[in-house]
């Protein structure tokens, strides 16, 4: 087996692994329910350990997670609205909007770079200002409500409470007028839309989901 064939390979497994991991969640993490755009999984987290994870994936136990994102709109187009709406299920305070809209302008800059592997943000500083705080009106679950936002540059984030989790949301551009946001109950849209952007971002042949 070559180099490329290794890779294509990894990369098969971990698509498959991740899926069938994030099939398994506990929870139900919040998206953003009027957008009619491509949609694709951000990034996730998890406090438990490896011998919790592998028990897990052997049984097909439910998974626990701290914290899942989900991404709406063409991340690599700057031009383009795109939204990142994170469920945090874990005890951290409330949002820290310059460490979140600080990690959005850092991968919007990675891309314009092209430096793909610098895209998660995990060496982003917090965004040092100056911000521009509003107010915008949502609908949560059916319910409407209005929250105070941050702005920098061209990132607007805000966050709500919701039954045992924090939302935060991050946009690039502005939303749709009075967005909603709903529990997703049907990952497999976000799945399918991640390992596509995998094959575009990367060359390689799309994983089987299944």
């Amino acid at each position: 087996m070559n180099t490329s064939q290794l890779r294509e390979a990894m990369g098969r497994r971990t698509v498959r692994f991740r899926v069938a991991r994030l099939r398994r969640i506990a929870a139900r993490p919040f998206g953003l329910t009027t957008a009619d755009t491509a949609v694709m999984l951000g990034d996730e987290s998890s406090s438990t350990g490896l011998i919790a994870e592998i028990r897990a994936a052997v049984t097909r136990a439910p998974v626990r997670l701290d914290s899942i994102s989900l991404l709406y709109g063409d991340c690599l187009d700057l031009s383009a609205p795109f939204a990142e709406v994170i469920t945090r299920w874990d005890s951290r305070p409330a949002s820290d909007f310059p460490r979140e809209l600080g990690r959005a302008v850092y991968r919007d800059e990675a891309i314009v770079r092209g430096e793909w592997m610098s895209m998660a943000g995990v060496d982003a500083k917090p965004a040092d200002g100056p911000f521009e705080t509003g107010r915008m009106d949502i609908v949560v679950g059916g319910t409407p409500c209005r929250v105070g936002t941050v702005s920098f540059r061209d990132h607007l984030a805000f966050s709500f409470p919701v039954q045992d989790a924090e939302v935060t949301v991050v946009s690039r551009h502005p939303l749709p007028d009075l967005p909603h946001f709903d529990p997703v109950a049907d990952l497999e849209p976000f799945c399918a839309g991640w390992a596509s952007f995998m094959e575009d971002l990367y060359g390689q042949p799309r994983p089987s989901l299944t």
